[in-house]
């Protein structure tokens, strides 16, 4: 679609959920460029402005890394535009728009005319080209009797420079300054490969010309009018004066012969000043200058392309057409809450429904080519931050194919929707507007909660012409859910678990241990230990604590239980304990091997009475008192001698 704005014009490419304009404007006097060499020796110079080997592609050529885009996607911007490639040299830049944000573009290299960038997606890209497609290509050779500064730089022509000569491209000047003084210009050459050789004159007649009648002029002062320097057809001096290979025109270098052959004036020295390159085609009705050049319109609208090459319409439409004027009132609804659907993303405020209730969603979409040319509108439920349409944790998508069969899909794994219906019908697009629209209702129910609100559809036509929305908050869903609970089955340390997941991220084993799930399940659960109240009671258990132990830990006392996974660690800990403890009560105690060391005996108690067992422990004490007492009987008399 082409669209004329503000004298502007401008191709219009939609890709997915960005928009791309890609403009390229007619011939301005403010596009203009300028390649000053600083500091140049008194000597001969061979001056590139632009490439004079480019034969084609003049009209920007703008691509992209991906086709389609979601807002704030990364992306690389490609423009090829040889008319940007002034100094062949040095690497340039370029600038583009990303909605309202500039980006800059750097050559891919010297003299490639290729210029790449990042971007970010945030609305349209804008490419406005400094130099239009017929700017100047020119080989200057000139030689400097003193050193200094040679400027070379476009001169606009649009008002033409007298009848009969329209100029087929702009012209180009030299100049000189910081001290440089012209010994000769040596030669111009212009390449006419570029050149508008169709116009419309004053009387609105459409002339064609060819190269073979393409003249170069010469003015060295504004106040004195152009003179011819260069004709490539005079018969008999010079038909073999244009290279067909490289499409220029040279200055002549028998400027006294054609200069009597333009009008009899005296011979001219080529200095500074503007060359310019024309053709004859008539004065028409009245006077010179301001020809219409409508071919360098049709020219750059017909060459600009996408990498793909091709032109495609605008996308459906839930709210604002590719103009940004307003289409559709109430384009999204939630349970008959309507809003006004913007660009991308749309402020929704947080409507809240219960688990089991039927909902309803009402799409209302505008197609300009027709409403059958609607194939497919998709629904995405449950969008975090940052989140695009397939993301979502449960989708509905309507499908309508070339020949009319129309099918509803669902992608929902964790069995999120339930009850779901499409239907369709023909509405107007608002109050006050003639257009129709289809609108497009999405009934179901939710039989959980989802973890985030944010809505999102994603809607393209039978050509692949797609846009995407956004409406946050969104849709919250409160209760509990109706599913019934997931099951896990895994093997954890040799044993198979059934879990039932009892929460978010957290699950029961037929052991009645707890799980908790990060990224994998891990058993966290200590199954109590039941404790008979006679033996432990809660004064016994407030002691325990005042010495140090922690009952509320069930660790300290009790230890872990024997299915507990703690369990074998801390029994590695105890057993490494008592082989310490064993190895400083005897440390030769494990030199031998068990069977070496195995001599320990036993024997029977003799079998007694009661009453002889007291009697002999009687006597033995009295034993053992008397042995005592003489004892210390002797201990006393030998401190006291």
């Amino acid at each position: 679609m082409i669209m004329i704005m503000n004298n502007k014009y401008v191709i219009l490419l939609f890709v997915s959920a960005l928009v791309f304009f890609l403009g390229i404007n007619p011939l301005q006097p403010s596009h203009a460029a300028t390649l000053t060499l600083s500091g140049l020796d008194a000597g001969t110079h061979e001056i590139d402005f632009r490439d004079i080997g480019i034969l084609s592609d003049f009209t920007p050529v703008i691509s992209t890394d991906k086709q389609r885009y979601h807002p704030g996607q990364d992306g690389i911007l490609t423009v090829t535009d040889h008319s940007a490639n002034v100094d062949l040299n040095t690497i340039e830049t370029v600038s583009a728009n990303i909605g309202s944000n500039t980006v800059i573009l750097t050559e891919t290299g010297e003299n490639t005319g290729i210029f790449r960038g990042p971007f970010i997606a945030d609305g349209s890209i804008t490419y406005s080209p400094e130099n239009p497609s017929d700017a100047v290509r020119a080989k200057i050779s000139i030689t400097l009797a003193q050193p200094g500064d040679v400027t070379i730089s476009d001169v606009n022509l649009s008002d033409g420079i007298g009848c009969p000569n329209e100029p087929v491209s702009q012209g180009v000047n030299i100049s000189l300054s910081n001290g440089a003084e012209l010994a000769s210009v040596d030669s111009v050459i212009i390449s006419y490969a570029n050149a508008v050789l169709s116009f419309t004159n004053s009387d609105g007649q459409l002339i064609q010309t060819s190269p073979e009648f393409l003249r170069m002029h010469y003015q060295f002062d504004p106040n004195f009018q152009y003179a011819l320097v260069a004709q490539l057809n005079i018969p008999g001096f010079n038909e073999v004066l244009d290279n067909p290979y490289l499409l220029t025109v040279k200055t002549d270098q028998d400027i006294e012969q054609i200069a009597e052959e333009d009008d009899g004036r005296e011979p001219l020295t080529l200095g500074e000043g503007t060359y310019v390159l024309t053709s004859d085609t008539g004065c028409g009705g009245g006077g010179g200058g301001g020809i219409s050049r409508s071919g360098l319109v049709i020219q750059a609208l017909g060459a600009l392309s996408l990498s793909s090459g091709s032109q495609v319409n605008a996308p459906p439409t839930m709210g604002l057409g590719q103009n940004e004027k307003r289409i559709v009132d109430g384009g999204f609804s939630f349970n008959d809450n309507p809003i006004n659907v913007l660009q991308y993303y749309t402020p929704y405020p947080l409507v809240t429904t219960p688990v089991g209730q039927n909902n309803t969603i009402k799409l209302k979409i505008y197609e300009e080519e027709g409403l059958n040319n609607i194939a497919h509108v998709g629904l995405s439920y449950g969008l975090g931050k940052g989140e695009t349409f397939n993301e979502g944790r449960a989708t509905i998508e309507y499908d309508r194919t070339f020949d009319g069969v129309e099918s509803v899909t669902t992608f929902d794994p964790n069995h999120v929707l339930g009850d779901v219906n499409v239907t369709t019908s023909d509405v107007r697009c608002g109050e006050n507007s003639n257009a129709v629209c289809r609108e497009f209702t999405f009934y179901h129910v939710f039989r959980e909660p989802l973890e985030y609100n944010m809505v999102a559809t994603n809607i393209w036509d039978s050509q692949l012409n797609s846009w995407q929305n956004y409406f946050n908050h969104g849709v919250q869903i409160t209760g509990e859910s109706m599913n019934p609970p997931k099951q896990y089955s895994g093997i954890f340390e040799g044993h198979i678990y059934q879990l039932t997941e009892t929460g978010k991220n957290i699950a029961v084993d037929e052991n009645g241990n707890t799980w908790t799930n990060d990224k994998t399940w891990t058993r966290d659960y200590i199954k109590p230990i039941a404790v008979d109240n006679n033996i432990l009671n809660d004064q016994k258990i407030a002691a325990i604590e005042q010495l140090g132990f922690g009952y509320s830990d069930g660790q300290a006392i009790f230890g872990f239980d024997r299915m507990d996974h703690r369990f074998v660690d801390a029994k590695e800990q105890q057993k490494n304990y008592a082989q310490s403890i064993m190895n400083d009560l005897c440390p030769k105690c494990q030199n031998e091997s068990y069977d070496k060391i195995n001599n320990i005996f036993s024997y029977d108690l003799p079998v007694t009475s009661k009453l002889e067992q007291q009697n002999q422990m009687h006597i033995e004490d009295q034993k053992a008192r008397q042995f005592l007492q003489e004892y210390f009987d002797t201990i006393y008399h030998k401190s006291i001698d």
